[in-house]
């Protein structure tokens, strides 16, 4: 069984577990933060609004931040200093977030999700720069990452992958200078990177943050073999969402 865990520290953010099942592509299942669609004071009461407030949420499917499609390929973002992009002139640029929903809709292993990539302009003017870890259901994982205008690819060196907000291609080899990577690694080197979902959901809660500002929005816990989903919103780490989705 492989499972994929990601927290997403930000400013309030108003969120939809959102499913998709495109005619020409995968059905996938995405975390989407809908604050950059509808005021938070709105959020409590969509249903009251009339449907041409509510429309601007059809933009959702474009905004996914992190997600899992049915054949068990999974991708997340986090931010990271900005460096130097990758341009090439023959090539249409496309939104950062944008890139992750082509990943979701048409890419079956690490090696297609690469592709997507390689195929566009990254832009990432209104938002900060980003790296991309990617998982699929072989155990194949890479983090993807931009500097000095080159691509970088960062395999899995083991059964299991790490990524938060910083760029390990320019970590140190001894150490991260990030307390959550190494708590992470640390804990995931200890059990050979065998942890089972309740491990992993206490693993995530551990370095998740109750910073006022900039706190911890949400975990969740793809089941990359089952096709499952484990959603906690808000830290609430006991009141945890449950989902079957698309089955082995």
């Amino acid at each position: 069984t492989m499972l994929y865990g990601r927290n997403f520290d930000w400013r309030y953010s108003p969120a939809v577990l959102l499913f998709t099942d495109p005619s020409d592509g995968y059905a996938s299942v995405a975390m989407v933060d809908i604050a950059y669609l509808v005021d938070a004071a709105q959020v409590d009461n969509l249903t009251d609004l009339s449907l041409s407030e509510r429309s601007v949420l059809l933009e959702a499917p474009f905004w996914p931040f992190d997600g899992m499609n049915e054949v068990g390929l999974v991708v997340g973002m986090a931010a990271v200093p900005a460096r130097t992009m990758p341009n090439d002139p023959d090539k249409d640029s496309i939104d950062s977030l944008m890139v992750m929903r082509l990943i979701l809709d048409h890419a079956a292993n690490v090696e297609e999700a690469i592709e997507i990539i390689d195929s566009y302009n990254i832009d990432w003017e209104g938002g900060p720069a980003l790296h991309y870890l990617i998982a699929d259901r072989s155990g194949e994982a890479v983090l993807v990452e931009f500097d000095k205008g080159e691509r970088i690819l960062i395999p899995n060196e083991n059964n299991w992958h790490v990524a938060t907000n910083h760029l390990r291609s320019e970590a140190s080899a001894v150490t991260s200078g990030c307390h959550r990577y190494d708590l992470i690694a640390d804990r995931l080197a200890d059990n050979q990177g065998i942890l089972d979902p309740s491990a992993a959901i206490e693993l995530l809660a551990d370095v998740s943050s109750s910073d006022q500002e900039y706190g911890t929005q949400w975990s969740i816990l793809y089941d990359m073999s089952a096709g499952a989903v484990q959603v906690v919103m808000g830290r609430d780490y006991e009141d945890l969402h449950e989902f079957e989705i698309f089955g082995n």
